[in-house]
């Protein structure tokens, strides 16, 4: 095991910038970018279902996560063409309410942070 050193961990941070990944989402029959966000921002929004562990809870956090993190749908133009009251209406108008779709893709996103299995991890 090599021992780190100060160049490695600058370097590791030029290296680091701006993550993205596409995720393909079955619905829409393609892929949309998400945009990595800072830990602390993705822990409050996932801080929701700590405390109230119902179907539609989960689901409202994990569309807070895909607005937060898929630069899509921050679009106002998107958010009129779908007549959204609230900008996160968006994310369910466009995936269709599709539960399947909305989970898959908020999986996806925790993913990157390594939590595979969001509901059962938070609730520990």
């Amino acid at each position: 095991m090599a021992k780190l050193q100060l160049e490695d961990l600058l370097n590791r941070k030029m290296q680091e910038g701006f993550q993205s990944k596409d995720v393909y989402v079955k619905g829409l029959g393609g892929e949309l970018t998400v945009i990595h966000q800072p830990l602390p921002t993705v822990l409050r929004i996932m801080d929701e279902i700590k405390q109230d562990a119902t179907l539609s809870t989960v689901m409202d956090a994990m569309v807070q996560l895909i607005y937060a993190c898929v630069p899509l749908f921050k679009s106002k133009e998107l958010q009129d063409k779908y007549e959204c009251a609230e900008p996160t209406d968006v994310v369910y108008k466009v995936l269709n309410d599709s539960v399947e779709d909305i989970s898959a893709l908020g999986e996806s996103i925790l993913a990157m942070y390594g939590i595979t299995n969001p509901v059962d991890e938070i609730k520990k």
